[in-house]
């Protein structure tokens, strides 16, 4: 799609939204909301009964005490934006921002709260807004539902909200890749309600965890955790971080529906009871507009895309919980030369995706549970690129990756200040991968051969873990782990050790350390393209965390942590000996090296900083700065910057919210220039084709890239229904932050892609 008509299409969705919120008629009479929860522990899952609930800030006497089963009911709750303290002798008090509280519907939360240490444990200490998990953890970052959807430059998409932790490199405004500590998209696992989901995106890239566009609906997510390095032993088959998503329940108690329309698309939202308050249901579905305003916008190459998500809660029995979850993205694009930025060459696109699964929690005990999980997902990918004039087959891929998944984790409590996990992973997988890639001259002036694969394989992995955590000394808190994993398509047998370390300095002061091996099997996409890469070993990472974390106050907090990543065994091409092939899954379309060699390294290394401010008052945002170097050894012995080597991160994301109804946000964000290797302008000219500089090989860099996003909000709140308008103004002030320079067939020299200029986005959320 071209730049203008992104512009004008998205501009269309804010037009639409000013006019809904402009001419809705006001009503001034003081408006209600109701909130329900539950109170339960955060390591053992179990209902605390009898704990304190009371709303702060109200000039308002409103509290309520958990029950039995740890639910608990606050009436006449005023509309507008409240926190909820939370308190019980023996644990830590906690605060939960953000809890919107609209006109005539229910607010359903879930408040965890975390055992204090022996000594403290007849003690109610001070209120906190984190989780002991980010502060006792290292690299560990928690986001709530309005943290998602509020922050700005984000549009709604959880993966662009991670962008901004100094940890994550930026890549470009086209994609929502999450490039961890230096390393491949390829390396991240997300979790969506205990099912392990391949890729949350719309357009994905096979083989890795980005794309252009999220699919998950941010008006389901309830919270996300996002750990960028130094994990449990519990994850495995990743190097470098884990994303999880949990997704919120329907309405217990009443049918509640929303219409929306924003960057996204235009979609709504259904939720409900089942038998009399057992359970939910909640369902949204959503589809892109633009394809639909073709004419208005001038352009035929429009991306088409929809997606459906659903989710099923159902209490078997009052220690029995069933979860049943749906995802589904489906996508297609028609581009025609006149209408590419970059090549002119035909491209159709068809992919789809879908995750199934379902989820059972089972309290057995006063002091441990267990979760299990049945999943089966499908990702089907449909590519064609033809050339320009000739429409010669370029490139097909007709591939589907299928797969199915059986997951199981427990948790033990034996007593105060010891625990113990364990569990287990189960896949069987049954990918038809269809690839062709013609012969080419490469970027070396190497000719590729040509790649035909036609494969459908079954083979199995499977995982087990066994970790267990130990507070020492009252102030100090060990955990070790090891984890088992196997990749039946190699052969390739994996004994992953983890120990991470926890001491408190003082009430508002922990120093944390974490260490451990990790490893990952190649993506069976990049496998099956020459026999002799079944000998491959898996990629390794080790892991190194040093951090400090420090309240500043109950609402802010101050961290910072050094890191290293030493990698073993990546892989390279042959035919290309100075490129690093785990770095091309940031990008679209998946890599065709064909066959590999094995054995490479790299490494990266950094600190990073970053302050947290959660909304207490009216003020709320994050500032991160990170200086970090990646760097790796290609198959000729030389050491180059990877890819994404920015070197320099900074984001800051402020927030204010002077009332209920008004809120304004920005966010400037900055990367030092990522490493290119220039062209080789006279071979390149003679040849018609991109032939780069050998001796420069990332050897220089692009210009700095930064960028401001601005954003506005406006909540109106009804007898019957809510109104929720926004307008976003993506690069501000217009910078031409490049993507890319590329050799220009038409003009037979250099040429320059920028990434996206000013964008206004707006949209609207219709509650009834």
């Amino acid at each position: 799609m071209s730049r203008r008509a992104r512009q004008r299409g998205l501009a269309l969705s804010w037009a639409l939204a000013a006019l809904v919120g402009l001419c809705a008629p006001g009503r001034a009479a003081e408006l209600f909301g109701t909130i329900k929860g539950v109170v339960v522990d955060q390591a053992t899952q179990q209902p605390l009964a009898g704990a304190n609930l009371a709303l702060l800030g109200l000039g308002l006497d409103q509290g309520a005490i958990a029950g039995a089963d740890g639910h608990f009911v606050l009436s006449r709750v005023p509309v507008g934006t409240h926190r909820l303290r939370a308190s019980m002798v023996g644990y830590q008090e906690s605060i939960r921002p953000d809890l919107v509280v609209r006109s005539n519907r229910i607010t359903a939360v879930i408040v965890r709260l975390a055992q204090q240490a022996v000594e403290l444990a007849e003690t109610v200490v001070r209120a906190d807004f984190f989780s002991s998990e980010e502060e006792e953890s290292v690299s560990a970052v928690n986001f709530n539902y309005e943290e998602i959807r509020r922050s700005p430059g984000s549009a709604q998409d959880i993966s662009r909200l991670v962008q901004a932790l100094p940890s994550v490199n930026l890549n470009t405004d086209q994609r929502n890749d999450l490039i961890v500590r230096g390393g491949s998209p390829m390396e991240n696992l997300v979790l969506v309600d205990h099912l392990e989901v391949p890729n949350i995106n719309h357009f994905p890239t096979q083989g890795a965890s980005g794309g252009p566009i999220g699919l998950l609906n941010v008006d389901l997510i309830s919270q996300a955790n996002f750990s960028a390095g130094g994990f449990g032993a519990a994850y495995g088959d990743r190097l470098s971080s884990v994303l999880e998503v949990e997704l919120r329940e329907g309405n217990r108690d009443e049918f509640d529906g929303e219409v929306n329309l924003g960057m996204a698309g235009a979609g709504f939202i259904a939720e409900g009871p089942l038998r009399r308050g057992r359970g939910s249901w909640v369902l949204s579905a959503r589809r892109s507009y633009l394809d639909l305003i073709v004419g208005a916008i001038g352009t035929g190459a429009v991306p088409r895309y929809s997606d459906v998500q659903g989710k099923l809660s159902w209490d078997l029995a009052p220690a029995h919980k069933l979860t049943a979850l749906g995802l589904g993205g489906f996508d297609a694009i028609d581009i025609e030369p006149e209408d590419s930025d970059e090549e002119d060459d035909y491209a159709a696109v068809d992919d789809d995706q879908v995750v199934l699964g379902a989820a059972w929690q089972w309290l057995w005990s006063a002091r441990g549970y267990s979760r299990t999980s049945l999943a089966y997902t499908r990702a089907g990918y449909a590519v064609e690129v033809e050339e320009g004039g000739t429409r010669r087959r370029l490139y097909a891929n007709d591939s589907q990756e299928r797969e199915g998944v059986l997951r199981s984790d427990h948790f033990f409590r034996p007593r105060p200040g010891s625990a113990l996990s364990w569990g287990g992973v189960v896949r069987r997988l049954f990918p038809r991968i269809r690839l062709f890639a013609v012969a080419d001259t490469n970027r070396l002036e190497a000719i590729t051969p040509e790649l035909r694969v036609r494969r459908a394989e079954t083979t199995g992995k499977g995982g087990a873990y066994l970790s267990f955590e130990q507070t020492l000394f009252q102030r100090l808190k060990a955990t070790a782990g090891l984890r088992y994993d196997y990749f039946g398509y190699n052969r390739e047998h994996d004994l992953a050790p983890r120990l991470g370390l926890s001491l408190s300095l003082d009430e508002r002061t922990s120093l944390n350390a974490a260490w451990g091996v990790y490893y990952q099997n190649l993506p069976v996409s990049l496998l099956v393209q020459d026999p002799a890469n079944r000998e491959l070993e898996n990629p390794r990472a080790i892991h190194y965390v040093l951090g400090l974390t420090r309240r500043l106050t109950p609402s802010a907090q101050l961290s910072g942590e050094l890191y290293a990543k030493d990698y073993a065994d990546l892989p390279y091409d042959p035919d290309d000996p100075t490129l690093s092939v785990v770095d091309a899954f940031a990008d679209f379309g998946s890599p065709v090296p064909g066959r590999l060699t094995g054995g490479g390294k790299a490494e990266s290394r950094g600190v990073e900083l970053l302050v947290q401010k959660k909304l207490a008052q009216a003020l709320y945002g994050t500032c991160g700065y990170s200086y970090g170097t990646a760097r790796y050894t290609d198959l000729e012995g030389v050491e180059r910057d990877r890819n994404f080597d920015n070197r320099h991160l900074f984001s800051l994301i402020l927030g204010y919210r002077p009332s209920n109804r008004w809120e304004v946000s920005g966010r400037w964000s900055f990367a030092g220039g990522r490493p290119y290797t220039p062209f080789d302008e006279e071979l390149s000219a003679r040849l018609h084709k991109g032939i780069i500089r050998r001796d420069l090989i990332n050897g220089q860099r692009y210009p700095a890239y930064h960028r401001l996003d601005l954003q506005f909000d406006f909540r109106k709140h009804y007898q019957r229904f809510n109104l929720v308008t926004f307008f976003s103004l993506l690069n501000a002030y217009n910078r031409a932050n490049i993507y890319a320079y590329y050799w220009d067939k038409d003009q037979n020299a250099p040429g320059r892609l920028d990434q996206w200029s000013m964008i206004p986005v707006g949209g609207f959320e219709l509650e009834f």
